[in-house]
């Protein structure tokens, strides 16, 4: 997790990309939110964006707003850190993390996104376009430092597909969270694991459709970068053996694949040279590089991570909808690294500036690999409501390192929601409710594919073991 990240929340992503159709049940746009701290929160199904239009100028979004009831949630941290996000770095520094006691608390949301697209289709076929995507949430950007998640132009013909050059947001964060919010489980699924979900550089390649004997398929990819991020005192004389910063680049690839009855998605992102996190929602950042000297850190390398997705939807029927997934999370691991402050006279006084995560205390470097699964049902027989279950589960994560980062740790996130459009009211309007839940497999932090204790469904794993919540919720869309 990358310095003063926020803790992770449910965030409906509404976009109208046609290049990805999703076939003609599943829209292009998810409107639908819910609080991290219900986690497991309530159903909200897919709907498509009631996109308005003045002249070549689209405009798409949604704000919403709901509050949350957590029976057994943290009450707040002791002193809140992003450098120690999970309060374990008790033999190198105090707990900068430290979890305050569990009870019943409530907490209200309010999430919006405001996309505006232009385009122009020339006679010969060929499209330009240009589109900007922001997005607030309780009044501050959702994501750290980046109100915009969208700002590109790109240019189009239908024999050889699309190019698009700008900021980008990732495939891996906003597919997965199409595929996770008809079911309630959006912050565990999407915002979880090795990859990021904003791309400051990019470029972007994607194929036509192709037809196939069994349905249609397409390909993309995606290669970005992020600027060097230098110490804060590189200059120090007690950093006698530094390392130029790393050059961070990344790399995603996504196919999709659909017939009458299915559509099922393949993504894979690689990094390499980035702030080392789980939090898959944030923005991909440059790892400041080795600060400390040779004997410190032997055998230093940039960290690197890696996430493998495949998920899908099955349509049993009008009524019955199924949703599943399965990911692996890759990450190098990394060596805390010390960055001298100006007055500092011993390596001893030294403070830790890059964000903590799977640091080991002999300061070696150890791989980890999580495992996580994804399951729900959608029926819509007793209209206009529409009922869910969900689950999602975080295993144990495979890893060397002798300190505890949550890998012996697992989740599982559960939800029952109902979700109802309002057209009495408004043909924008949508209400929600729901409960969920979330069990941990032991006392102690939270999963390695967590971005923090409390990210999801708001119980710290170190004080309390389970939380149950209930959500209710307005979403406009437009």
């Amino acid at each position: 997790m990358y310095p003063n990240a926020p803790s992770s929340r449910n965030c409906p992503n509404v976009k109208r990309d046609s290049r990805f159709n999703l076939l003609n049940r599943e829209t292009a746009v998810n409107s639908h939110a819910f609080s991290r701290y219900l986690a497991v929160a309530a159903l909200l199904v897919s709907a498509p964006a009631m996109a308005v239009n003045f002249g070549p100028l689209e405009v798409v979004g949604f704000a919403k707003d709901e509050i949350t009831f957590c029976d057994n949630c943290s009450l707040g941290l002791v002193n809140p850190s992003p450098f120690d996000p999970r309060g374990v770095l008790t033999s190198i520094n105090p707990m900068l993390n430290q979890g305050s006691a569990s009870g019943r608390r409530s907490s209200n949301l309010g999430l919006a996104q405001l996309t505006l697209g232009l385009a122009y289709e020339f006679d010969n076929a060929v499209k330009v376009e240009a589109k900007a995507s922001g997005r607030v949430r309780n009044n501050g950007p959702d994501i750290f430092g980046n109100y915009l998640i969208d700002g590109y132009v790109g240019i189009s013909y239908p024999k050889f597909g699309s190019l698009q050059v700008g900021k980008m947001s990732s495939r891996s964060w906003t597919r997965s969270d199409s595929f996770a919010y008809p079911i309630g489980l959006s912050s565990p699924w999407a915002e979880s694991g090795a990859s990021y979900g904003v791309i400051p550089e990019a470029v972007r390649y994607a194929t036509r459709e192709y037809e196939i004997p069994i349905g249609k398929i397409r390909f993309e990819g995606t290669y970005g970068r992020a600027k060097k991020r230098n110490p804060l005192n590189k200059t120090d004389p007690l950093a006698t053996a530094l390392v130029p910063p790393p050059s961070p680049s990344i790399f995603e690839a996504f196919i999709q694949y659909s017939n009458e009855k299915n559509l099922v998605e393949a993504i894979y992102q690689d990094s390499r040279g980035g702030i080392q996190s789980s939090f898959a929602k944030g923005a991909f950042y440059g790892a400041q590089g080795n600060t400390n000297t040779a004997a410190t850190s032997p055998g230093y390398r940039p960290p690197s991570q890696s996430v493998v997705i495949v998920q899908g939807t099955y349509w049993r029927n009008d009524r019955w909808k199924f949703n599943y997934g399965v990911k692996r999370s890759d990450w190098s691991g990394q060596q805390q690294q010390c960055d001298f402050g100006p007055a500092t006279p011993t390596l001893s006084k030294c403070f830790w500036d890059q964000a903590g995560f799977n640091y080991a205390s002999d300061f070696k470097l150890y791989r980890a690999v999580e495992y996580d699964l994804m399951a729900g049902a959608s029926y819509s027989g007793q209209r206009p409501y529409v009922f869910t279950a969900g689950v999602v589960r975080m295993n144990r994560a495979s890893t060397r390192n002798p300190t505890e980062w949550g890998q012996s740790n697992s989740a599982t996130f559960l939800n029952l929601g109902v979700y109802r459009k309002v057209p009495e009211i408004s043909k924008y309007l949508e209400v929600y409710g729901g409960v969920g839940g979330v069990i941990f497999g032991r006392q102690g932090p939270a999963p390695l594919g967590m971005p923090n204790n409390t990210a999801f469904g708001g119980v710290d794993p170190r004080i309390s073991k389970s939380s149950a919540s209930l959500t209710i919720g307005a979403n406009f869309v437009f």
